[in-house]
C-alpha cells in the first residue's frame, strides 16, 4: 500500500483570539515532515511568513502586528514519503479579523 500525499488547507482564518480558526495551518499526510516548507506572501509578493515546521502555522501577524484583512498567497512544498517526489501546493487564504 502506497500512502498518498494529501494536504488539507483552509480557505480563511480569523486570528481574533476567540480560540476558533486563530491560526492558518495546513494538515496532511504522506510527506516527509522534515521536507515541509510553508510560505505566505502578501498581494505584492512580499514574504510575510515562513515555516519549516508542519505544526507551526501563521498567527496572522506581520512584524509584530496583526496583518490587515486581505487575501494572501500561500505556497507549501514537501517531499512525498512513497516516491520521494517533491510536491508544491499553492493557493489563497483570506484573513478575516
Amino acid at each position: 500500500v502506497i500512502e498518498d500525499f494529501t494536504l488539507y488547507v483552509p480557505s480563511a482564518f480569523t486570528p481574533n483570539g476567540d480560540g476558533l480558526n486563530d491560526v492558518f495551518q495546513a494538515k496532511g499526510m504522506g510527506f516527509k515532515q522534515e521536507s515541509f516548507e510553508m510560505l505566505i506572501y502578501d498581494r505584492w509578493g512580499n514574504l510575510i511568513f515562513k515555516s519549516n515546521d508542519v505544526m507551526k502555522g501563521w498567527d496572522g501577524t506581520y512584524k509584530g502586528s496583526i496583518a490587515p484583512n486581505d487575501v494572501y498567497v500561500y505556497k507549501i512544498k514537501a517531499i512525498s514519503n512513497s516516491r520521494g517526489v517533491r510536491k508544491e501546493h499553492a493557493g489563497h487564504i483570506t484573513l478575516i479579523k
